[in-house]
């Protein structure tokens, strides 16, 4: 990226911070005027997410979504709030939530917690930094989606990574925020900063969770006990992943309602409807909008603010709840509807119901339940107990003892309907992830993918152990300083396995957090002297320094990241597609198709490093919004054809029950058959599984009739005919 190409896009990030952020300011200002300090802050943060992903999704339909249609749009948005939003003083129908002080101590502990855990993860942010995003599910659709509603400029479509699994349907709120940043910048360096502002909202969530009842600290400490598990830690921080934007947008729905229902006018504990709501209905949608497992946790929340609503009021109250929540994350939802006649498609039947749903030729791997297992001692004490140390570290029996009985003391003691509702909430949000298809994924008896789906867990863990802090039983002194001590214990407990002092990227980590936690934490410490002198928030300004600061050395960081991008792709490491990945880091402006499944799960190297590449998977369009594997020779000549790619890439299919052992698949046979049409490049051969994976230019069209020198077995599709 050109110094030129680098100052333009920091100009227009620049330009989009600044006018949604001063739009939801105004808005909070003019709506929710009796609202000051964190809540706030964090009104004003989900209402910011929410207006960027409005405008874009509205951009997007009509195919707009590009630098100067976006700019435009929030700068008149902007405007519009400049000239008729004014702030207005707070009068006395208006919500005002409790603020008690705070001591020292309890400021001095909650900034370790969170210099701690943001220096980890940007230890493992400047891994990402150093190759490229690696992360499975990144490379697979993540990033993929990301980067097509960049190329296209729509939210509309639905682009088909590969055809074993029907992920399209998935909502994007994550990836549209990625393709935002790539729209602003021309590339995806952006994205690897991301998930660093998520997990930022959701600290802050924390301590507003706590702060009417005087414990910001210990709730804002449980987030930060919650960030540092492994499972989080290795597959988030600098990553396409959406896990922490899930959780944190859950805990900041949760935070603006406890601070709603601990203010007048309503009763304590008791919520009407009004415009607080309506942001934390927002959040819901919004987390909603991001992941499918967020569903569970979003639906209990909504049920407990209903049942929390002072009465007479709930049809009003529901009503706003759910329009805000569909302004939030509804679209994606709704796209499937019209596609598929199906909301959900995953989900195939209700009861004797059945619902349109695709069909599937291809299968990964079964998605069984852990409620599947729950009873099998063998699976217990072969995968549930070492992944739970994996994920949570050794602490873990202590993590859910703790989780478990302080939400049994928050629905019998806390103060207010609401915090009550939200206990058994999160209590519920735990048993659902139980059933949650694919969290103890694998062939029967082999739930393989345990460990790594424990982020399904995530949302709800994460709602229950910001909770307990808030039970009555912890209203006395002494109690709550043996709370502190044992959320710290578990903090180092689950930080224990990714410690930041021994991680290879720590020094980047440690400046990072020095950069945005220590320095708008000094400036916070010394607000009222700073205030006299600035006139200016001083936070406000503590976070701008750092950014200001991290801009100038954004632009040698960045350098740095793209002359290393995907010259060591660790996913690859024997799979054939690291000199593949290589090649790409070379194309720009070509159209690429891929066939066969290994590149399709591990494709967006192919987008190149502008991502200026068109790539499309090979298969056919099936009933309500399927997307099958191609079979025979013929058809996937005809496909090629009519894609009319510069360059195939065919790969074999994917084997999730040993990723070192891919099975073998037709399409290399196919393209080795047309030579005159297909020009290999380079080729690898997987000697144990008989495999062939292929970079081909594609020099004219395919002929079909020559198929017909294949012996009938060649056709046929991995994963269906083949064992």
């Amino acid at each position: 990226m050109s110094f030129a190409d680098f100052t333009s896009g920091l100009v227009h990030l620049t330009l989009v911070a600044a006018f949604t952020g001063f739009t939801a300011f105004r808005l909070r200002s003019r709506l929710v005027p009796g609202w000051d300090g964190s809540p706030a802050r964090l009104v004003e943060a989900v209402t910011a997410v929410g207006l960027l992903l409005l405008a874009s999704e509205l951009l997007g339909l009509f195919g707009w979504l590009d630098v100067f249609p976006l700019v435009i749009l929030l700068g008149l948005a902007a405007l519009a709030s400049w000239l008729w939003l004014a702030p207005r003083p707070a009068g006395k129908g208006d919500p005002v939530p409790p603020a008690p002080a705070v001591s020292t101590g309890a400021q001095a502990l909650a900034f370790l917690a969170a210099f701690a855990v943001f220096a980890q993860w940007g230890a493992f942010t400047s891994y990402n930094l150093d190759h490229g995003i690696t992360n499975f599910d990144s490379v697979w659709y993540h990033m993929p989606f990301a980067a097509e509603i960049a190329r296209t400029g729509s939210v509309t479509g639905f682009f088909h990574p590969e055809t074993v699994f029907t992920n399209w349907f998935y909502p994007q709120n994550s990836e549209l925020i990625h393709a935002v940043g790539m729209v602003l910048t021309g590339r995806d360096f952006v994205s690897v900063f991301i998930n660093l502002g998520w997990l930022g909202l959701g600290l802050l969530a924390g301590w507003c969770v706590g702060r009417p009842y005087g414990r910001p600290h210990l709730t804002m400490l449980g987030v930060a006990v919650l960030m540092a598990i492994h499972t989080l830690v290795v597959r988030e921080p600098g990553t396409g992943k959406n896990d922490v934007m899930a959780a944190a947008l859950v805990l900041a729905a949760v935070a603006i309602m406890l601070n709603r229902s601990a203010g007048k006018p309503d009763p304590p504990g008791r919520v009407g409807p009004d415009w607080v709501m309506a942001a934390a209905g927002l959040a819901v949608g919004l987390a909603a909008g991001t992941k499918v497992t967020a569903l569970a946790p979003a639906f209990l929340v909504t049920c407990a603010v209903v049942y929390a609503t002072v009465p007479g009021r709930r049809l009003r109250a529901t009503g706003v709840w759910l329009a805000a929540a569909f302004a939030g994350g509804g679209w994606w939802y709704l796209r499937n509807l019209v596609a598929a006649g199906n909301p959900l498609p995953q989900i195939t039947r209700v009861g004797p119901i059945e619902l349109p749903s695709p069909d599937r030729l291809q299968v990964g791997r079964p998605d069984f339940s852990v409620a599947h297992y729950l009873t099998d001692r063998g699976i217990w004490s072969d995968y549930f107990v070492p992944g739970l140390d994996q994920g949570f570290g050794h602490v873990w029996p202590l993590l859910f003892a703790l989780v478990v009985g302080g939400l049994v003391l928050v629905m019998l003691t806390a103060h207010g309907r609401l915090t009550r509702a939200h206990g058994a909430v999160a209590l519920l949000a735990i048993v659902a992830y139980l059933f949650t298809p694919l969290s103890a994924a694998g062939p029967e008896g082999d739930p393989s993918a345990f460990a790594i789906n424990l982020r399904f867990l995530v949302p709800a863990l994460g709602l229950a152990v910001v909770l307990v802090p808030l039970a009555s039983w912890f209203d006395r002194g002494w109690r709550r300083v043996v709370l502190g001590l044992l959320l710290v214990v578990l903090f180092v407990g689950t930080s224990s396995t990714d410690p930041v002092l021994s991680a290879p990227g720590r020094n980047f980590g440690l400046a990072l957090a020095l950069l945005f936690v220590a320095l708008p934490f000094a400036f916070w410490l010394l607000r009222e002297r700073l205030s006299r002198r600035l006139g200016l928030p001083p936070l406000a300004v503590g976070l701008g320094l750092a950014l200001v600061v991290f801009a100038v050395f954004a632009w040698p960081i960045q350098r740095s990241y793209f002359e290393n991008r995907y010259q060591d792709f660790e996913l690859a490491e024997g799979s054939g597609l690291t000199g593949p990945y290589r090649w790409a880091e070379g194309i720009t402006d070509s159209k690429i198709a891929l066939a066969g499944t290994m590149a399709g799960f591990k494709q967006y190297g192919f987008w190149g490093p502008d991502l200026s590449n068109e790539v499309v998977y090979l298969g056919r369009d099936a009933p309500h919004g399927g997307f099958d594997a191609i079979g025979t020779c013929e058809e996937f000549a005809r496909a090629v054809n009519a894609a009319d790619p510069d360059y195939l890439v065919t790969a074999p299919y994917l084997n999730f029950d040993d990723y070192d052992l891919p099975k073998d698949s037709p399409e290399f046979g196919w393209a080795a058959n047309d030579p005159a049409a297909l020009e290999r490049i380079s080729s690898h051969y997987y000697s144990q599984s008989f495999a062939w994976l292929g970079v081909w230019k594609v020099k004219g069209p395919m002929d079909p009739a020559l198929c017909s020198r294949l012996d009938p077995s060649d056709d046929f599709i991995p994963g269906r005919d083949q064992g």
